[in-house]
């Protein structure tokens, strides 16, 4: 069965967030791919409010955070929440 995100909700929630990156780190290239789509809005918002004094380095930012995620997803510990994990690579 394909994952439906939220059950209906509008934004994907954190656990919507993990399932993605479980179902990604499993072989589910469409999930992985929707997972660093979504992650992508939420850093955008991340950097955007660090970032007020340099907006062009935003997305630049955004890019280089889902590379590292992408390289670094093998460190990912499944039992851990998956938002600190991305978020502390983006800091």
């Amino acid at each position: 069965m394909p994952f439906r995100p939220g059950q209906g909700r509008s934004k994907i929630s954190e656990a919507d967030l993990e399932a993605l990156m479980l179902l990604g780190l499993d072989g589910d290239a469409p999930a992985y791919r929707l997972l660093l789509s979504q992650l992508g809005g939420r850093l955008r918002a991340y950097f955007e409010r660090r970032m007020r004094d340099a907006p062009g380095d935003v997305e630049d930012l955004v890019q280089e955070t889902l590379m590292a995620v992408h390289t670094r997803r093998a460190t990912y510990d499944r039992a851990q929440p998956f938002t600190p994990w991305a978020f502390a690579l983006a800091r």
